[in-house]
């Protein structure tokens, strides 16, 4: 316990490039640090800052190595992993059966492995990190936060794909993630907008990973993520929304395996594919190669075409949010995405989008639109404390 009484909790969120770390008391956090770029270039940020004291991690530093830096950084920062009252973490598919946080046993831990193929680039960080803790505080309470559990309020309309019955029964259906921030979103911006939630919100998660949804009243009624975190936007080496034809016609034509077709859609493709240079939209941004302003232009048409088919699922559309990296970080792709949703009633002011201003519409705007950042990690410690304790602490 904390000298204000408060559990002390640990949050881990294991992402496709980077594990995030945090320590809450109550409502905000304590600590926090990460490492990024993970499999490429990784390094360690505290606190927001890059530290340059820190021993440099491996060139390939696996998410294993980088949770076992933090635990050590944590025990520096004089935490050790057994002062901890439970660790939550962001698990990013939860399949059909797990729409609520879950604290996780060793009968839980099959069903959950269970599931690691459905995100082949997340799942599995999540789930090892959950076991490493195991080993090192078993006495420690972990509960398992998911991403897909925000978006089972689709109706079947949404989430159901044109396939044999059996199938969708099968668990072969749309699920959706990002949810941990779509939750955050919500709760934000009922703030920004003066104390009353948007009826017809379109929230755009925009990062390595994007997804775009569609909240009615609060719920989500649809997403552009799918069965996996393929679908829908271009994303930093993801594919997006593709004909399934082109991978029955590489495997016939090419004979590429699954391995090597997945291998394609999850690392090759996106602003990486299109570009031919990078997968982070900031230098992509600073590119003057032709391909990579293409695939600029290519990532905020096909987000504003998606959004096109989210105000559909709602019909209309009353506020637009931006979260994530690329959301927060980009004014000229906002730009860019909302100029092409102009006809939606949404008028940008320039200076405000430029500077990063919370709101980058005009006050006469008839959609506003809000920047958000993200933050998954309050949402986990606050289900860990009303799963655990019945209430945020």
């Amino acid at each position: 316990m904390t000298a204000t009484g408060a559990r002390r909790v640990l949050v881990l969120n294991a992402g496709s490039s980077s594990l995030k770390c945090s320590v809450y008391a109550g409502t905000e956090p304590h600590w926090s640090g990460q490492v990024e770029g993970i499999g490429s270039q990784p390094r360690f940020v505290n606190n927001g800052r890059v530290d340059p004291t820190a021993d440099p991690l491996p060139a390939k530093a696996t998410h294993g190595e980088s949770l076992g830096w933090l635990l050590q950084a944590l025990e520096r920062d004089g935490m050790a992993v057994g002062d901890f009252a439970a660790c939550g973490h962001r698990i990013v598919h939860g399949g059909a059966r797990f729409v609520q946080p879950l604290v996780v046993d060793g009968d839980h831990l099959g069903a959950l492995n269970a599931l690691r193929a459905l995100a082949p680039l997340h799942n599995g960080f999540g789930l090892d990190a959950i076991e490493a803790l195991r080993h090192a505080a078993p006495a420690m309470a972990q509960v398992a936060c998911f991403d897909t559990a925000f978006h089972a309020t689709q109706p079947e309309l949404a989430s159901r794909y044109a396939l044999p019955a059996e199938l969708h029964e099968a668990g072969y259906r749309r699920y959706g993630f990002h949810g941990l921030n779509y939750e955050h979103v919500v709760g934000e911006i009922a703030l920004l907008s003066g104390g009353a939630l948007p009826s017809r919100l379109l929230i755009f998660h925009l990062g390595n990973g994007c997804s775009a949804a569609a909240v009615l009243d609060g719920r989500s009624v649809a997403t552009t993520m799918g069965y996996s975190t393929l679908d829908g936007l271009d994303m930093g080496t993801r594919s997006g929304s593709i004909d399934p034809g082109v991978l029955l016609a590489l495997q016939r034509d090419r004979g590429m395996s699954v391995d090597e077709v997945g291998e394609l859609l999850y690392r090759r493709s996106g602003l990486l594919g299109l570009s031919g240079e990078a997968s982070d939209m900031r230098a992509l941004e600073g590119s003057s190669a032709p391909g990579s302003r293409f695939a600029v232009e290519h990532f905020a048409y096909w987000a504003a075409r998606h959004a096109g088919s989210l105000a559909v699922a709602m019909g209309g559309l009353d506020a637009v949010a931006f979260s994530g990296g690329i959301g927060t970080g980009s004014a000229s792709v906002r730009a860019r995405i909302l100029g092409h949703l102009a006809w939606l009633g949404i008028d940008v002011d320039a200076e405000c989008n430029a500077r990063g201003e919370k709101r980058v519409t005009t006050a006469t705007s008839r959609c506003p639109a809000w920047i958000i950042g993200a933050n998954e990690e309050r949402v986990i410690a606050r289900h860990v404390a009303q799963t655990l304790w019945g209430s945020a602490q």
